[in-house]
């Protein structure tokens, strides 16, 4: 069936919307009037050839896309978006730029099939009904993080690299400068199948938590959405909130982080009572264990140590730990009162052996903390490990030379 006047001037239409240019802005782009322009989105006017590639290269669309008489009744995703956050179809910039995206996630479809490859397949949708409140929101995204774990045989420790975590999926991962409240952006349709874009101008421990948030409304959102925006506009929404939750057993499952107390000796009571069972005698007899005044105190470097291990922010880290009851909520504010210094600690990461300068860092520190060790042993044990000691030890001085 050939395609209409009626259905071109509708497709020229969403096409338009779609780079969120006005028909003012098309018209005086083609030099005609806008009420022409209308008309040929209404269908009421031909367009000759010239026009259509004119408008096609315009709204950076193939001609086929144009002219394609097969009918599409999803909504374009980016027409969604430009609707949900205006100040991103208000930015030519990062308008176009969401516009390639799209183009090259559409046109890698359609030449996946060409070759014969087949389809992408996305990872499962659970299928979960939308939260009621903001209880079931955690619980939902916390349970949606540890099946995900569990499928991709992530175990307890880090993900590598999350980005590419996302896109072994085959879910679009790429990333992109953004209004500073806009985190990430979901994009689903049948053209692109599933697509996730970060803010760029983020840090790579915030891009890190935003796949992973983004990666949340791809298990449980995209049968419901054509798109999703995460911004500080609808942050307090129960599914961002559950994505959040996802995103922080995601990436900090909470057996991993329980492990990680336990191996540095972190997190338990003062006193801990231990019991030997006699199958003998079937009596018990109980052994009490005393952890030394104030060695179980989780202090910043701690918090640092952790975001450290697992590649998220420092902040991100201390909440994950007070929402673990690893903390409290006065031992949370004392913490987050130094998140200047866990910044440091973080940034001061070299790319040499990592992990094993940041648990230098964070062993001298805590020996020092406990006068286990002296200043000048301190300075020694990090300069060996290829750290500044000057600064260690100034750092370690202004919290802990009480």
């Amino acid at each position: 069936m050939a395609l209409t006047q009626k259905a071109l001037g509708q497709r020229l239409q969403d096409a338009r919307k779609n780079v969120a240019l006005t028909q003012q802005d098309v018209a005086e782009h083609l030099g005609l009037s806008r009420e022409s322009l209308a008309q040929i989105e209404a269908g009421a006017r031909s367009v000759n050839s010239l026009e259509i590639v004119r408008l096609a290269k315009l709204y950076d669309r193939s001609l086929s896309s144009i002219l394609l008489e097969e009918e599409n009744s999803e909504e374009e995703p980016l027409i969604a978006i430009f609707r949900m956050q205006e100040s991103i179809a208000k930015s030519p910039d990062l308008r176009k730029k969401l516009v390639l995206f799209s183009n090259v996630f559409q046109e890698a479809r359609t030449i996946e099939r060409l070759i014969g490859d087949e389809p992408r397949q996305l990872p499962p949708d659970y299928g979960i009904r939308d939260p009621k409140h903001n209880a079931e929101a955690y619980e939902q995204g916390q349970e949606l993080a540890r099946q995900e774990r569990q499928r991709l045989g992530l175990g307890n420790g880090p993900v590598p690299d999350v980005a590419e975590t996302v896109a072994m999926q085959g879910v679009w991962a790429v990333s992109a400068d953004m209004p500073d409240n806009v985190s990430g952006i979901c994009l689903f349709h049948s053209t692109i199948g599933a697509a996730i874009i970060v803010n760029q101008k983020h840090s790579r421990s915030r891009r890190r938590f935003s796949y992973a948030h983004e990666y949340a409304h791809v298990l449980a959102d995209r049968k419901a959405k054509v798109a999703s925006i995460s911004s500080s506009n609808n942050s307090k929404d129960l599914i961002e909130r559950r994505a959040n939750s996802f995103a922080s057993e995601f990436l900090m499952p909470s057996r991993g982080v329980a492990e990680l107390l336990d191996r540095i000796d972190k997190g338990a009571p003062s006193r801990e009572t231990m019991w030997f069972f006699d199958p003998a005698t079937e009596l018990g007899e109980a052994v009490e264990k005393r952890n030394a005044p104030g060695s179980q105190d989780i202090a910043f470097h701690d918090v640092a140590f952790i975001a450290d291990w697992y590649q998220v922010s420092y902040e991100a880290a201390a909440y994950r730990l007070s929402d673990l009851g690893k903390v409290t909520r006065s031992q949370l504010k004392d913490l987050l009162n130094q998140k200047d210094d866990g910044r440091r600690y973080i940034e001061q990461r070299e790319e040499q052996q990592p992990l094993l300068k940041s648990y230098v860092r964070w062993l001298a520190r805590e020996a020092f903390r406990r006068e286990a060790i002296s200043g000048g042993r301190f300075r020694d044990f990090v300069a060996l490990a290829g750290l500044d000691p000057d600064i260690e030890y100034e750092q370690v001085k202004e919290h802990f030379d009480n």
